[in-house]
């Protein structure tokens, strides 16, 4: 199966789904459906990188750190992610380690206001075709 991401209606803030092959597939479609909502679409360059490591309880968490570590880069210090080499903890760790590549003070790229990605209706699974799908709510 293919990765993507889609917005869903939601009644007071914004809700994605994010599908892929794999644990970190979906992260990294996360993070660029996340800039995708900052930037109005706008086309994210590579020539910059960050490092972010993370230790969560379990891949929901994760999830959900992994996200607002992308929204902090973008509106503390204008880092626009695009790529990212991810390493996952092994068994059932939620630890994770991360090369993001981007695009460094694109500050003026940002067109819209996502304050952080909560818990509320989190979701996170592998289905029987053992595609990984996930679903967050954002509070704008």
């Amino acid at each position: 199966m293919s990765t993507g991401h889609r917005q869903v209606d939601h009644t007071a803030d914004l809700a994605l789904e994010f599908w892929a092959p794999t644990q970190e597939a979906l992260l990294l479609e996360a993070a660029r459906a996340i800039v995708a909502q900052l930037t109005e679409g706008a086309t994210i360059g590579t020539d910059a990188t960050r490092q972010v490591e993370l230790n969560a309880v379990d891949p929901g968490d994760r999830l959900v750190q992994w996200l607002n570590e992308v929204l902090v880069l973008a509106t503390s210090e204008g880092f626009l992610t695009q790529d990212a080499a991810i390493t996952l903890g092994a068994g059932e760790a939620a630890e994770l380690t991360a090369s993001l590549r981007g695009e460094a003070n694109a500050d003026d790229r940002i067109r819209s206001e996502l304050k952080s990605v909560t818990y509320h209706a989190l979701a996170i699974e592998r289905g029987d075709d053992h595609t990984w799908t996930a679903r967050v709510v954002i509070d704008v």
